[in-house]
């Protein structure tokens, strides 16, 4: 059997890695199990393993040589699907334990559910905010407070008005210092993002102020399956 790995995500700023096979089954190393757990090491899962054999069953477990740190390849226990909630389960009952719990649950659910696609959307539109960020100060209108205009601009625009502001967004979902991206519910609504943070760069690059903008993009359909008139 030959892994690759699949997706990486952050959970207690750290990055995990997420691996899958040829048939797309995921699993997750014992050192990184052990870590998001809160074990001090991997002997942590690896006593859990001995103290239940069953942890061994091709159903939880098996062994592979993978890559190290050192580049070497090295023979590791990987845990599918299955074992990873096992682990979980059996393992010391700590608020860090249960917020990996947490969290595990639901990245493998999205992962199965094809909807880590948002990860991809998130990464496409941070690419695109720096794109904007940077034709936002080059604008020969730029005014001190441009960003915000524009960012509350784009909550209009992308919610098609149900929310008019960043602040009055993170206000209503209680998410104080969230950015916009993390606050939108699907990875149609962050390519909706996208797609008008692009319009938007092109046309500051063109010249137009913030008001024909406005004026521009409120009248234009977006070419997007989630667009509406605004």
């Amino acid at each position: 059997m030959e892994l690759v790995k699949g997706h990486q995500e952050l959970f207690n700023g750290q990055l995990f890695d997420i691996w899958r096979n040829e048939q797309h089954e995921v699993f997750m190393t014992t050192e990184q199990l052990a870590q998001g757990l809160g074990y001090k090491s991997k002997k942590g899962v690896e006593n859990l393993v001995l103290r239940n054999p069953y942890l061994k069953k091709r159903e939880f477990s098996t062994t592979l040589k993978l890559k190290a740190v050192d580049g070497k390849e090295r023979e590791q226990r990987i845990f599918t699907f299955d074992g990873i909630q096992e682990v979980g389960m059996i393992a010391p009952n700590s608020a860090n334990a249960r917020k990996f719990r947490e969290w595990i649950r639901t990245i493998l659910k999205a992962y199965y559910k094809g909807e880590l696609v948002k990860a991809k959307e998130m990464a496409k539109a941070t690419i695109t905010r720096r794109e904007l960020s940077t034709a936002i100060k080059e604008s020969p209108h730029f005014e001190p407070n441009y960003h915000v205009i524009f960012a509350d601009m784009l909550v209009a625009l992308v919610t098609n008005g149900r929310s008019k502001s960043v602040r009055g967004m993170r206000k209503a979902l209680g998410r104080p210092n969230a950015k916009l991206k993390q606050m939108l519910d699907s990875p149609e609504e962050l390519q909706l993002l996208q797609t008008y943070e692009s319009s938007i760069t092109n046309l500051l690059d063109l010249g137009f102020d913030r008001h024909q903008i406005k004026e521009f993009l409120t009248k234009e359909k977006v070419p997007t399956d989630q667009s509406k008139d605004f």
